[in-house]
Formats: structure tokens, C-alpha cells, sequence
């Protein structure tokens, strides 16, 4: 069966997936209203995806390069010009099937033997999508299966429709801070420090690229064509990135690390044979 495209519906949602193409959503729509940006037939990049998982990390690691157990560890950097290594490998590798439905799709991801610039323990990572009443659940889970502890950082990286009279609502205790290289400097700013979208703000003319700490799981974005939920789970920081532009982009991105946590050693961690998920509930109306 060839599964480059899977197509799946339930009631009012219809959602589109490419397995192959980094385990990303392509499209995802509600009573026939994009609720994600919806990915052009032709493009190949998960960046124009609507969704795509990130693991086994999010974010930045800065220089592509952090130290563990004593050993230093150097990654190949994934997304020039930058000299970083973002995302984790599972948005730039390919998904297979393991079975779907009318209204939901599993996908598996496997990292086997280490390399060279390749993250040094194995793992299997799952993905989740189904559609029901309530919306859209993606369920990200990563499996440790190295015989040492392992760094687990798991998110999801959605681009929500994003119009000029649009305004997004969400808690958090503090913004972390960026350096120009967009890697954490260590000071942390009152949440207010680019909006009040603790009390529903519209996006600043401003570039954010930036984690919110202390995230509640819970966000709501508003439009003239009326509103999308987000909530959460195992997920304690929001990345927001809203680029001035790019005024159609807008990624409210569940995490459960900060950028750079591995060189800071705010790393989750996963023991051998254990394993740590995510999952985000996308709801409209």
C-alpha cells in the first residue's frame, strides 16, 4: 500500500499526513477551515509542513556539540546557515506505517546503531495521529533502547493559521532569554516581556523565537473565522515562534525542554527501556 500520503477523517476534521517526508502533517482542517497552514502539493521540506515531531531533542544545542558521562559529543549541524543542530533527527528522516484507519494513523521512527554526527544512543520514537469530537490528538512517544540513560527531549512544531487580526492566549511563569545566536544567554524575563498573552494579545512587529517557561499546557489562538484550542501533556514550556517577516507564520510549539537544556544539564532523561511522551490535543470551532 503506498502510504506517501495518508488521508484520515471524523466528522467535521479532515486531516493529511506524509509519513515519508519527516512524519509530518500536511494539512489539517475543521468544517473545511484550515486550522494548520495547509503544505503546497509540491514542497518536499518539513518546514512547510503544517506539523512535524521533534525528537530525540527540540531546539537548539548549541555548536551542535555538548559533553556526557565525560566524553564531548559532536553533532552534524541540521539546518544551515546556522551552526547549531536543531529539531532532533525524526523531522528530517522517514516514518513508516504501522497501521491506520479511517480516522487515525500510527507512524514509528527508528534510530539504530550510532554514527558519526548522529545522536549516540538508539531509540524508537511513535506518532500518533487521531481525529475524534474534540479534534486532533498527536501523541509523540520516544523509547530509549541504548543500555545507558539517555537524554529524551520530545515536541511538536505546528504552524497555526495565523491572519493580521489575530491573537493568541496563553500562561507561563517567565520567557527564557536569546542570545542573537537564538541560544539561551540564562536570564529569564517576566512573561509580559513581548505581549500580555496571559490576558490575549496580537503578535508584536517583532521577531519571537523564544521558549516560555513554566507553561500551563493550555493555549487558544482567535481569528474573524473563530478559534483554535491547544492543550497539552508532558509538556512544561511553549516555544513561540512568530517571525515579523513571515506575518502568516505562527508555531505554538509544546516542548518538554528548553533550548540547550543538554549543555545546561536540564535534560530529561529516559532510562534503558524506558520511555517519556507528549501529546497535544489541537481543537477548533
Amino acid at each position: 500500500m503506498d502510504h506517501s500520503e495518508v488521508f484520515i477523517a471524523r466528522d467535521k476534521w479532515r486531516a493529511q499526513l506524509r509519513p515519508a517526508l519527516g512524519g509530518v502533517l500536511a494539512g489539517l482542517d475543521y468544517a473545511g477551515v484550515p486550522v494548520l497552514r495547509t503544505m503546497a502539493d509540491g514542497a518536499a521540506r518539513p518546514l512547510d509542513a503544517a506539523c512535524f515531531p521533534m525528537v530525540p531533542w527540540c531546539n537548539r544545542i548549541a555548536g551542535a556539540r555538548f559533553g556526557w558521562s565525560g566524553a564531548a559529543v559532536a553533532l552534524t549541524p541540521n539546518f544551515a546557515p546556522e551552526p547549531h543542530a536543531i529539531h532532533g533527527h525524526g523531522w528530517q528522516s522517514a516514518w513508516a506505517v504501522e497501521g491506520h484507519d479511517q480516522a487515525g494513523c500510527m507512524m514509528v521512527h527508528h534510530h539504530e546503531a550510532p554514527a558519526p554526527g548522529r545522536w549516540p544512543w538508539a531509540y524508537e520514537a511513535r506518532q500518533t495521529v487521531a481525529l475524534d469530537d474534540c479534534g486532533c490528538t498527536i501523541t509523540l512517544t520516544l523509547t530509549n533502547l541504548s543500555p545507558a540513560p539517555m537524554p529524551a527531549g520530545l515536541g511538536l512544531h505546528p504552524y497555526l493559521r495565523r491572519r493580521p487580526e489575530t491573537r493568541v492566549c496563553f500562561s507561563a511563569s517567565s520567557v527564557v532569554a536569546a542570545g542573537p545566536d537564538l541560544i539561551p544567554t540564562g536570564v529569564r524575563l517576566p512573561p509580559r516581556h513581548f505581549a500580555d498573552f496571559g490576558a490575549s494579545a496580537a503578535l508584536p512587529r517583532v521577531l519571537i523565537d523564544h521558549c516560555y517557561a513554566g507553561w500551563d499546557g493550555e493555549a487558544v489562538v482567535t481569528d474573524a473565522l473563530g478559534h483554535i484550542t491547544l492543550a497539552a501533556r508532558g509538556a512544561a514550556h511553549l516555544h513561540l515562534y512568530a517571525p515579523p517577516e513571515a506575518p502568516d507564520i505562527l508555531c505554538l510549539e509544546p516542548v518538554n525542554h528548553l533550548p540547550d537544556a543538554i549543555n545546561t544539564g536540564a535534560m530529561p532523561l529516559c532510562g534503558p527501556g524506558e520511555s517519556v511522551s507528549l501529546s497535544l490535543l489541537i481543537g477548533a470551532g
